[in-house]
């Protein structure tokens, strides 16, 4: 599958921004006369409770000839020691010494004072949308290659279509929370959310209705609402945690939709969303919804583009 050329100048762009922001930490550690590396090292043994050479190796994804160079600097300097094993007197075990237990406090607070000082003009609601994109890029990146038995498949996901009580809150919780956190969206898109919920649940009709309840490991992950107005429905309140996108579960509740859509008689649909739902919006189109409205729009704390799609079947 070929990757867009733009896609990679983005990546590599974002790669440079963030190697001079690295850079301003090491720099801080490199004061020290330690490397961000040989710091890392002394993080490792650390929080590893008789953790061996190997075992670091692999965590760092460092070779073992670099990894052996920094084990004997560390060693030289009397920061770290080791011992035989307690369960495999043929392995050596690692741990610090107090002079580098010491020396490794006074570097982790140095490296929590720089980091708190890099985000310092952030308020908290952008402290926490980077935090939330900074998740994102990691699970991205790290997520099972395809093989791996642990790969999080669609199959794990289960769908359940009876409305329980808790349900609905959860929808507003979850709308509140994803979009203030990725989007900056204030609480006056809550409430509107909670608005429509309640004219939901006044309204709800099993056989006019339906609810689409994703769980994972008896949590929560996800929804989707089909809601009767008059002769059509409307595509409502579709959203999974980050961790639960890209897996094909956007696509299996659209398919569910129009299954549904056709077996209770309904000939046209509606959604709303905005601009910058650009991946849902590739999926409606790709499934028959057209733009009909366009508006501009700050009824959430800031300016958007809200887009009306509709789907009329044949």
């Amino acid at each position: 599958m070929t990757i867009q050329k733009s896609i990679i100048s983005n990546i590599r762009a974002f790669n440079r921004f963030y190697t001079d922001i690295i850079g301003l930490l090491d720099k801080h550690l490199l004061n020290s006369d330690y490397s961000l590396s040989e710091v890392r090292v002394l993080y490792e043994i650390y929080t590893g409770q008789d953790i061996q050479a190997s075992q670091v190796m692999t965590t760092m994804h460092i070779d073992k000839s670099y990894l052996s160079r920094i084990l004997k600097k560390l060693e030289k300097d009397r920061l770290i020691a080791k011992k035989p094993s307690d369960l495999d007197a043929r392995a050596m075990v690692l741990s610090l010494t107090d002079i580098g237990l010491k020396l490794f406090q006074e570097l982790n607070k140095a490296s929590d004072d720089q980091t708190s000082d890099i985000i310092k003009n952030l308020n908290q609601q952008q402290r926490q949308q980077l935090v939330f994109h900074m998740n994102s890029i990691q699970h991205l990146l790290t997520c099972k290659d395809a093989g791996l038995e642990n790969r999080l498949r669609l199959a794990d996901i289960k769908i359940r279509q009876q409305l329980l009580p808790g349900d609905l809150g959860y929808i507003a919780y979850i709308h509140g929370k994803l979009y203030a956190e990725e989007l900056g969206y204030g609480i006056n898109f809550e409430a509107y959310v909670l608005e429509g919920l309640r004219e939901f649940a006044k309204q709800y009709h099993p056989e006019k209705d339906r609810v689409w309840i994703c769980e994972h490991e008896e949590k929560i992950i996800g929804f989707l609402v089909a809601f009767h107005r008059e002769d059509s429905l409307q595509f409502r309140y579709f959203i999974f945690l980050p961790e639960y996108r890209g897996i094909g579960l956007g696509k299996k509740l659209m398919d569910q939709f129009l299954t549904f859509m056709k077996q209770a008689g309904y000939r046209k649909a509606f959604l709303y969303t905005t601009n910058e739902q650009q991946a849902g919006i590739a999926l409606y189109e790709k499934n028959g919804f057209v733009l009909s409205e366009e508006k501009k729009s700050y009824a959430f704390g800031k300016e958007l583009d809200e887009r009306r799609y509709d789907l009329i079947l044949g």
